[in-house]
C-alpha cells in the first residue's frame, strides 16, 4: 500500500511541476554566464521556470542533492552533464552569494549592501525605479556593461 501511494505522489508532483511550466518571465536574465548555464537553461526549464534556481544559495552538496532528485523526477540529463551544472550553480548561487534584492521594493540600506552599488548609483535607482529589466536599470544609472555585470545577477525586478 505504502508503494502505492508513493507512486500516486510522484505522478502527482510530476503533473504540479508540469503543470507550473511557466513563461521566462526574466527569471533567465539573472543566470550569470559560465559552464554549465547553457545546460541549466536546457535541462531546469523543462519542469519550472528559473525563479527557484536564481533564489536559492546553496553549498556544492546541496545543488547535487538537488540535481539528483531532479533526476529522479524526471529531469532530461545525462551523467556527463551532472558535473558542470552542479558546478555552476554553487558557483554562481553559492551560499557567499548575496540573496537576490528586488530593486523596485528595496530600500537604501538593502540597495546600499550590495557590492559595487556606491551611494550615487542607489539614489539614481531609487529616484527612477520602477525597472522591468536590468538594460532598464544600466540606463538609469549609467553604467558601461562592464561595470553594471558585479551587481546585474544580484538584483530582481519582481518577487
Amino acid at each position: 500500500m505504502r508503494g502505492l501511494a508513493a507512486a500516486v505522489l510522484g505522478v502527482a508532483l510530476c503533473s504540479v511541476v508540469y503543470a507550473q511550466k511557466a513563461k521566462d518571465e526574466g527569471w533567465s536574465q539573472l543566470l550569470p554566464p559560465g559552464d554549465g548555464r547553457q545546460a541549466v537553461l536546457e535541462s531546469c526549464t523543462t519542469c519550472h521556470n528559473l525563479k527557484v534556481v536564481v533564489e536559492a544559495r546553496l553549498s556544492r552538496a546541496a545543488w547535487t542533492k538537488d540535481v539528483n532528485d531532479m533526476i529522479q523526477r524526471g529531469a532530461p540529463l545525462f551523467p556527463e552533464e551532472i558535473d558542470p551544472i552542479t558546478t555552476y550553480l554553487s558557483k554562481v548561487f553559492g551560499p557567499d552569494v548575496p540573496k537576490l534584492v528586488n530593486v523596485n521594493t528595496a530600500s537604501r540600506e538593502e540597495l546600499e549592501k550590495l557590492p559595487g552599488l556606491k551611494p550615487d548609483i542607489v539614489s539614481k535607482i531609487l529616484e527612477a525605479r520602477p525597472f522591468r529589466n536590468s538594460e532598464q536599470l544600466r540606463r538609469a544609472v549609467g553604467a558601461e556593461k562592464a561595470e553594471f555585470e558585479k551587481v546585474q545577477y544580484l538584483v530582481k525586478y519582481r518577487d
